[in-house]
């Protein structure tokens, strides 16, 4: 049998070592996953474990806390009456001391389960690694699953990776995968392929698709297109009663399973995939022409060194045509002129498709609460299926209910629309992920690489910008309410424009040194600097602030009389050379 195994690495959980101790808000995908992790960290510590207690809904009576405990836990129940009616002739062995430690999870809205109790100490002694594999709970552990967690630990996966776990893995559709998985790499998030399913479908169901030729492709649109958990359950159950599946083993079996293979409920988990409804056939391309299913697991890690060699080289070609050729930018955009230069060649045609797409939709603001502003993104004449980006202008931090970027690290059309309403004219540095970039093999770190002051001039004013126009809109809501609130506004801003204009000229003044500003020349100007010139600075104090007068004024208000003498002597001789020069 092979076991396809697809290991995603972006980020790595500062918790997620196989090491990893149980605490109180660790989270699982599912109760089982809770079981297994602590049976997981049972085995390493050396002790058994079981279920202990539960506690039910009084709603629909389904499970909503569990607890599993140390197999030491509690006393033996003596039947006192049972034991005076006839000699027990083979006393079993005492094995509950009151031991103590435990584990305790419980459901949330989200369908997780968190962790709500952990109880750590022992009151017996622990038992060594060699002997862990007689107790109860890890002798329960079947052949294919033992074998797949031993190759896994034999092959290194924990030290190749730092000894942290990978954010997600992918794998096939398979029983003992998950149970490996779950063992191997507890804190994970854990993923069927979908296309496997798909797959398997055909077969399971093939006599429904000679019945019903159009079932596969009502199926896809179920999986593929569905927007939200509820309109998933509502599709699937609308499909299996359709099609008079609803007591069909397999898709009982999948749709148990529905949170480790559905879009839907994977969107908030970084696998890197450009789009949550492609196919995942990159792991079955990786290996085409080195493995089949008749290859083995150990098989597989030798084969795999030469699928590597192969993958390596047309990486080098990709990495040739990235740096080499020049993309076609098909706006004016310094976002997308930004892209181009960070972005790896196909990760940019991926950015620029859905740069080009925010031209055909439209983002209006639903709501404001002072921190956080909340757009409804839709395409023009389509509003009944809108998406929603909340959008952080102080934080320059923006996601949207679609969850691409947590899914992909790539930003979608939506949030790039709300962008382009707001001014924000090229992408802040968190949202372009190093994995993604031309660098991605290179240890510096991306911010340390965006030393264009073009950019990071473009970056610094969108901030500002952005930040001054989202006050001054409190400001102008307030200063409406009433004619005296409208008089104290137009008088603050009045004060303030005389303020900023003072500070204009004070930084075009001093430039971007204050110390050269201050070596004044033989002639007592003080604008010898190479930093900024004399003649620099007058057309644009004169055409921006105001008339000569006033600039006059200004000048003797902020550098003394002395200077204003200087700089009106350096005047006459610019006009007087002009008046030579015509």
């Amino acid at each position: 049998m092979m076991w396809g195994l697809c290991f995603c690495l972006p980020y790595l959980h500062s918790r997620g070592d196989l090491d990893l101790e149980p605490y109180e808000g660790m989270e699982f995908e599912s109760e089982e996953a809770a079981k297994a992790f602590y049976n997981s960290y049972a085995r390493r510590v050396g002790f058994s474990t079981r279920v202990s207690s539960s506690r039910r809904s009084r709603k629909d009576g389904a499970i909503i806390q569990r607890s599993f405990v140390c197999a030491k836990e509690g006393f033996r129940n003596l039947n006192e009456k049972r034991t005076k009616d006839r000699e027990i002739k083979r006393p079993r062995t005492v094995t509950r001391v009151g031991c103590k430690a435990s584990l305790s999870v419980k459901i949330q809205d989200s369908g997780k389960w968190v962790v709500s109790g952990f109880i750590k100490e022992h009151n017996h002694e622990l038992v060594p690694p060699d002997q862990v594999h007689c107790l109860r709970s890890h002798a329960q552990i079947s052949g294919p699953a033992k074998t797949l967690i031993d190759t896994l630990q034999a092959a290194g996966m924990g030290p190749p990776m730092s000894g942290r776990s990978p954010v997600s893995i992918t794998t096939e559709y398979d029983a003992v995968i998950r149970s490996a998985i779950m063992q191997v790499f507890p804190s994970t998030r854990h993923r069927f392929c979908k296309w496997h399913i798909f797959k398997q479908c055909q077969e399971k169901l093939s006599n429904v698709l000679l019945k019903h030729p159009h079932f596969e492709a009502t199926f896809h649109k179920c999986v593929n297109l569905s927007e939200s958990a509820e309109e998933f359950e509502c599709s699937w159950h609308s499909l299996i009663d359709k099609y008079d599946l609803r007591d069909h083993k397999w898709i009982q079996a999948i749709y148990a399973d529905r949170r480790q293979w559905a879009p839907v409920y994977l969107r908030d988990t970084f696998f890197a995939e450009m789009s949550i409804t492609q196919r995942s056939d990159s792991m079955n391309s990786y290996f085409d022409g080195y493995v089949n299913a008749s290859t083995n697991l150990n098989q597989f890690f030798k084969l795999y060194e030469k699928a590597l060699e192969s993958r390596h080289e047309k990486e080098v070609k990709a990495d040739f045509d990235t740096m080499n050729t020049s993309p076609v930018l098909k706006t004016p955009s310094p976002m997308e002129k930004q892209a181009s230069e960070f972005y790896t060649r196909k990760l940019f045609v991926r950015f620029q498709e859905e740069l080009v797409s925010t031209l055909t939709f439209m983002a209006s603001k639903v709501e404001d609460d002072g921190e956080v502003t909340t757009y409804q993104v839709s395409k023009f004449g389509e509003d009944h299926k809108a998406y929603h980006v909340r959008f952080n202008v102080l934080e320059m931090r923006a996601t949207c209910s679609c969850q691409m970027f947590e899914f992909s690290g790539l930003l979608c059309r939506h949030v790039l629309a709300v962008f382009r309403v707001t001014n924000v004219l090229t992408l802040p540095s968190h949202y372009i992920l190093k994995r993604w970039t031309r660098n991605a093999k290179s240890s510096v770190i991306l911010e340390e690489r965006v030393t264009d002051p073009f950019n990071s001039y473009l970056e610094s004013h969108t901030v500002r910008y952005n930040t001054l126009r989202h006050e001054a809109f409190k400001f102008v809501d307030e200063g409406a309410e009433s004619v005296d609130s409208y008089n104290v506004a137009m008088a603050a801003l009045a004060e303030a424009s005389k303020k900023q204009k003072v500070e204009f000229a004070k930084s075009l003044y001093w430039g971007r040194s204050r110390s050269s500003a201050q070596q004044l020349s033989e002639d007592g100007t003080g604008f010898s600097s190479p930093k900024l010139k004399f003649t620099d600075l007058v057309p644009h104090v004169l055409c921006i602030c105001m008339p000569l007068h006033a600039f006059a004024g200004t000048v003797q208000l902020l550098f003394g009389k002395e200077f204003c003498s200087a700089l009106g002597r350096k005047i006459f001789q610019l006009a007087l050379a002009d008046d030579l020069a015509m």
